[in-house]
């Protein structure tokens, strides 16, 4: 079991990078991006469309610091929230490490899609990948919550 959970890991773990890489790049694209618009409404004195490109430098930045420093830590802590005694233990190591790193990977390719839709202006999509987030973490939550009664229930503990 511990070697199929590595190997799963180790897959889901290079994707995590993959995607991970793909975010830096395309947050500084949207960055360069966004600080053009803001240049240039600047030179043009619209003060309505420098506000509007400076919220979405704001708001890539946010998503980027979201993206590298809480999606790590909440799958660090579903993996941690996972507690198994008896002969069910190795069962919840194995569904623990899968569903953080699944929902690390489902987290990270959100915060991909966010900032992709910040940065050409998509409000729908950055919502859309903004509640996919909030779905990911609620599923981790709830199965944190279900693993330990199902194991008492077993007769585990």
């Amino acid at each position: 079991m511990s070697e199929i959970t590595t190997a799963l890991l180790e897959i889901l773990r290079e994707a995590w990078v993959a995607l991970a890489a793909a975010i830096l790049a395309f947050a500084l694209l949207a960055l360069l991006a966004n600080t053009l618009r803001t240049v240039s409404a600047t030179i043009l004195g619209a003060n309505l469309w420098v506000w509007e490109t400076v919220s979405a430098l704001v708001g890539v930045v946010v998503l980027l610091l979201f993206g590298f420093l809480a999606v790590p830590a909440l799958a660090n802590a579903v993996q941690v929230s996972f507690a198994a005694c008896g002969p069910i233990a190795d069962l919840g190591v194995f569904s623990a490490a899968l569903i953080g790193g699944i929902g690390a990977l489902r987290m990270i390719k959100s915060v991909l899609t966010s900032i992709l839709a910040a940065s050409v202006g998509g409000n729908r999509a950055m919502s859309d990948a903004l509640t996919e987030i909030g779905e990911t973490v609620l599923g981790m939550a709830a199965a944190s919550l279900v693993v330990p009664i199902a194991a008492r229930f077993l007769g585990a503990c």
